[in-house]
């Protein structure tokens, strides 16, 4: 049998043929119309530029077109040649409608669509998905230098703001929660692995609330949610989540409580930043790795000691679960060094895990859903892996999701800000 098989059409379709001829020669009938429009602009600020020369103070001549460039918008591309002027003093040359054409050669409605792709699916994928839908091609090649563009204009407005506090001594703006609302903040990491000869990366998260409210069924939702993801190190983390949690009214709050995976950086940055907050470990953490120890198909005294151990830390008491996990022996190397590892966790973190007396949060599934949304999903996919520096241009996209801004930002860059604030 012959490997390449044809395929033939089933049926006649002519609105088929129609609806496809139609489509293209609408794309067509936009890119007419936007050349014009960009012909037009240009003409007006051709128009109403200075004929003085910015640079020796000449007159300026037209000088015919510029070369051709090419603009990349939703209906396809698009090339012009705009006028432009010159100084036969200096031989400076202005170009006035040179504002017309973005940064990339792509507009910014393409832009938040290529962005949407990128956020959601590799490169590769992405640049099919734009030629089925919207019948441009744009290169993987180009589509990442197109999203490295895009997130450098995004930018990282927290780390500079963290940066304007610790040096300029400049206090963010603030919500006044006027004591009525306590702060909870969940800190966490997505483990991501690195592209060759790269290490695998820890890309930190934090997420912000002022309590929950109750939602369909038995869920329930953050009120007041923001969150944030970042590949950097642990001080200028530190730094941006105290700077977070002032904007969201840590000053303000009734109490602030933090909930987290124990890690030892965590434990120093809340007594550095937040003294006097309640600091709560993450129970899911603390049970996965007693699980790990004894085995989930542990069997007779194993088993017994694993689930004693278990019932001590709902119970929320770290000496008993010490107690526990050291009347186990075992002769095992790795089991020996895992075991003292564990010792060592509880001990570090006895405070938080008492805390759990205090507090009514026990559950982390909010603080694993903020990792999977800002990182997981788009980077941890199978056969996915990163640089750091290409999970930036990336994890600034998903930011924005989880923080229901990604129509404000765009609003912006499209010049809509009015509009979609009302």
């Amino acid at each position: 049998m012959d490997s390449l098989h044809t395929y033939e059409p089933t049926c006649k379709d002519d609105l088929g043929a129609f609806e496809t001829e139609r489509e293209e020669a609408h794309r067509q009938m936009m890119r007419e119309e936007l050349k014009e429009e960009i012909y037009h602009r240009d003409n007006l600020l051709y128009t109403n530029t200075s004929r003085i020369c910015p640079i020796c103070g000449g007159k300026l001549y037209a000088h015919g077109r510029t070369n051709i460039r090419s603009y990349i918008s939703v209906c396809g591309e698009v090339k012009v040649r705009l006028r432009r002027l010159y100084c036969n003093s200096c031989g400076h040359l202005v170009v006035p409608g040179y504002a017309l054409i973005p940064k990339g050669n792509i507009s910014a409605h393409l832009s938040e669509k290529m962005c949407d792709l990128a956020a959601k699916m590799s490169y590769d994928k992405a640049s099919e998905s734009l030629y089925i839908h919207h019948g441009i091609k744009v290169s993987p090649k180009r589509f990442w230098t197109s999203i490295q563009t895009e997130a450098s204009l995004v930018g990282d407005v927290l780390a500079g703001e963290a940066e304007t506090l610790y040096r300029e001594a400049v206090m963010p703006q603030e919500i006044d929660l006027k004591g009525e609302k306590p702060l909870i903040i969940g800190l966490d990491g997505g483990w991501v692995r690195g592209w060759q000869s790269c290490s695998d990366f820890e890309v930190k998260c934090a997420t912000i609330a002022t309590g929950s409210f109750q939602g369909r069924g038995k869920r329930r939702y953050l009120k007041d949610r923001v969150g944030y993801a970042a590949q950097c190190s642990i001080d200028e983390f530190r730094q941006r989540i105290s700077v977070l949690a002032i904007k969201s009214g840590y000053l303000t709050a009734s109490s602030c409580i933090f909930v987290s995976d124990g890690a030892s950086w965590i434990a120093k940055m809340i007594a550095d930043y937040f003294p006097g907050s309640i600091h709560v470990l993450d129970l899911f953490h603390l049970k996965r790795k007693v699980e790990l120890l004894f085995g989930i198909k542990a069997e007779g005294a194993a088993a017994d000691i694993r689930d004693a151990a278990l019932g001590a830390c709902d119970a929320f008491e770290p000496e008993d679960i010490s107690a526990i996990i050291k009347s186990w022996v075992t002769t095992e190397v790795s089991k020996i060094e895992q075991k003292a590892d564990l010792l060592s966790y509880i001990k570090n973190n006895a405070e938080a895990i008492k805390n759990h007396r205090v507090v009514d949060i026990h559950g982390s599934g909010w603080i694993e859903k903020g990792v999977d949304l800002m990182v997981s999903r788009r980077m941890k996919n199978r056969g996915m892996s990163w640089t750091e520096r290409g999970s930036s241009h990336i994890i600034p996209f998903s930011v924005l999701r989880y923080n229901k801004q990604w129509d404000v930002y765009w609003g912006k860059r499209r010049g809509l800000s009015d509009l979609v604030a009302n």
